[in-house]
Formats: C-alpha cells, structure tokens, sequence
C-alpha cells in the first residue's frame, strides 16, 4: 500500500508539471487567439478533475478551506450560467448570448477543478516568474506592432476588443510585476520598473481608461503593502513610478489628451440628457439593467430584458443610449447578471470576488492574487469580463499561476525556518 501511494504522489507531481506547463503555454497563447491554447486549457482542465479525485480517493488529501471556498465559487458561477440558458434559451431564433454563457459556464466548472488541483502544488517559482515576465512582454510587443506597424488606432491583441485587451494585460503585467518583487533577486526593482512601464505603454495604446486609471494603482499598492521591502525602497519605489506615470503622459499625451477630451464631452452630453455616448451609455445601461432586474428578481431571458429595456427607453427617452447594447451586455458586470440571472447571478458573482478576497489575505498575503481580483472587480464596473472567453480564461490562468508561486515560495520560507 505505501508503495502505491508512493507511485501515486510521483504521478501527482507529473501531472502537476504537466499542468503548470499547458497553464504557461494557454496564457501565452489564448490572448493571441491561437486556438491550440483553448485546447491546453480544456486538457489542463479534464487532467485537474482526474487529478483531484485521485487525491480525494487515494491519497485522501485535504484542501484548505479557502480553497475549498475558491473552487465552489467557480463551480457555483458556473452553474448558475449553464442553469440560466438552459432554463431561458428560445428553441430557436435566439441570442448568441446563450452560446458565450454557456461556454463561460463549463470553463468556470472546469477551473473549479483546476484551481482545486493546485491549490497544494507547487513547482519551481524561479521558472515560472520567468514564464510570466516573458509573456507579458510579449502581450506588450504585440500591442506596439498591431499600433506602429499595423497601424492600429486601438490595438486589441488577438480579442478584436480593445478593452478585453487592456484588461488582459492589466492583469498580466500586475501578476509579473508583483510576482517580481516577491524574489530576492538583485536587479528586481529594475525590473518591476521595466514591466510597468512596458504595461502601463501597451495599455495607453489600446486607449481603454479603465486600465489607464487602476493599473498605476494597483502596482503601487503591489509596492506599498509588500511587507519584504523596506520603507526607504517603497519612497523610492513611489518617486520612479510616479516619474514613469509622467514620462508616459508626456510621451503618449496626444492620445491621453484626446480620450479626457472624450470623457468630458461624454459627461457633459449626459448632463444635457444624451445617454447616447460611451459614457453616457454606460450610465443608461446600469439604469435600466437595475430597473430591469428587479421586475425580474429570478432571471429572466435575454429577449425579455431586451423587450423591457426598450419599454424603459420608450418611457424615458433619455436612456436611449442602452439600446445599442441591450443584444450583448450592459458593461456592468454586477448589473448584467442581476438584469439576466437575478439574484442568484449577484450572489454567486460575489462568492467569487469575495472568496478569492479571502484566499488573497488569509495566513500569508498573497500580493499577486490580491492585485489579480482587484483588477478583476474595478474593470468589472465598466465592463462585463466573465462574458469574454479571452478574459475568463485568462483571469483563471493567472490566478492558478499566482497559487503556485506563492506556495513555492510560502515552501522555501518554511525550510528555511526550520
């Protein structure tokens, strides 16, 4: 019998390096739209659900009770996607919003597995800080050549939106970036520097002001409450990245100028009553998502929010601005899975947000983590993110790296302790 567990443990250990590998390889790849990383991803995800029931069952390992939350979280959002089209979707004739939940809903179970897995694994941190800082710097230089060489005026990766984009690289450089300053390497606040300043370029040039305006903060506060550097290093730390903020709004000021000009024009025209602007549009949309909602606490179809949102629009015609994106979503996430799945939508999105809060705090901080939701739950606001199969998949993928580094690293302290 020990034999086998022994057998079992070293297969456990493969299947962990394997994962991690396919975890690195769909990270670089899905952004990119290269559809072998979907692929990774599943396999990854199929292998997880074989892996954690054979820690279940063989090996009869216990999780932690944050990761337990974490997973069921996953697995609970998930469901109530799936649950959601398969109550509410037309036999036919219906919304290409059934297909993305859907598929939203199987990578969200997927990943409860997978996040499950690794939850206890660990594998070498040095190779995959490296893996990480070496993707986003290739996110960063696929953004420079779609904007100077193709000529992109809002370059998008490989997502065909430019906001999905930002918000990938947002939380991929914020993962680098902190994973960084987690190391004791000589050079790494040169390189902290360098990733934020490449990040932070990339991010001006898909012109997305959500990710212009958090990403600066969430990589100072990956400085700030980092409890390895010392208060001398984090002045400093501050002054650099605040003269990189600068450089960079002198440098891009044009096209930093040019979506401020936006934004107040925007405001100004939903002051006189015209929702029909970006911003203003995002205004309306909350409205009627929340007026919506509430006639429908248990969800509702897609084509029935649209039928009552035109009704609202109708009545009040200064929320005109809803109208254009009533047939995708309402740039809230919050208020679109309350507009469509109701109250159980809200919940089990907040479970999320709420229980990797809790994995990010709890015993040792988790810096990386905790930048990862942060992100997650800002760009949220302006946007629906768990709509974007890019994102979802993305988000998961850096969450499960961000697991594995900290345990290497939380493994290392240990042994040097005793």
């Amino acid at each position: 019998m020990k034999e086998i567990n022994i057998k079992i443990s070293k297969l456990n250990d493969i299947t962990t390096f394997i994962i991690a590998i396919g975890c690195i390889l769909s990270l670089l790849m899905i952004p990119l739209d290269i559809p072998v990383g979907r692929k990774i991803f599943y396999a990854c995800g199929y292998l997880s659900v074989i892996g954690v029931l054979v820690k279940w069952l063989y090996i009869k390992q216990s999780f932690k009770k944050q990761d337990m939350l974490v997973a069921l979280s996953f697995f609970l959002f998930g469901l109530v996607n799936i649950l959601w089209v398969v109550i509410f979707k037309p036999a036919e004739n219906y919304s290409p919003i059934y297909v993305i939940f859907m598929n939203i809903g199987k990578i969200l179970i997927l990943s409860a597995f997978l996040f499950l897995f690794i939850s206890n694994s660990k594998q070498k941190s040095g190779i995959l800080i490296s893996a990480i800082v070496i993707i986003s710097l290739v996110m960063d230089a696929c953004v420079y050549y779609q904007h100077f060489k193709l000529v992109y005026a809002r370059a998008e990766l490989g997502t065909e939106k430019a906001t999905i984009a930002a918000y990938i690289i947002s939380i991929i450089s914020s993962l680098g970036l902190s994973a960084v300053l987690e190391t004791k390497h000589k050079l790494k606040f040169y390189m902290s520097f360098f990733l934020f300043l490449m990040g932070f370029s990339a991010i001006i040039l898909t012109q997305t002001r959500a990710a212009i305006l958090f990403f600066p903060l969430v990589s100072l506060l990956s400085i700030v409450i980092n409890k390895n550097i010392s208060k001398a290093a984090v002045i400093k730390s501050i002054g650099v990245f605040i003269i990189i903020i600068v450089a960079s709004g002198f440098i891009f000021k044009d096209k930093l100028t040019s979506r401020y000009h936006d934004m107040t024009n925007d405001w100004s025209q939903y002051q006189k009553n015209n929702s029909d602007t970006s911003v203003g549009a995002r205004f309306a949309m909350a409205n009627v998502g929340l007026k919506s909602g509430i006639d429908s606490p248990l969800g509702q179809s897609a084509e029935s929010r649209a039928a009552s949102v035109l009704q609202i629009v109708t009545a009040d015609q200064t929320l005109f601005g809803a109208n254009q994106y009533v047939n995708i979503h309402l740039h809230n996430e919050i208020i679109d899975n309350f507009s469509l799945k109701g109250i159980l939508g809200i919940i089990f999105l907040l479970f999320v947000y709420f229980t990797i809060l809790y994995k990010s705090i709890r015993s040792n901080l988790n810096i990386m983590t905790l930048s990862i939701i942060l992100s997650t739950i800002v760009y949220g606001i302006s946007d629906v993110l768990f709509f974007s199969k890019e994102f979802t998949t993305t988000f998961i993928l850096c969450l499960v790296i961000s697991i594995l580094i900290d345990n290497s690293k939380n493994n290392v302290v240990n042994h040097e302790k005793e």
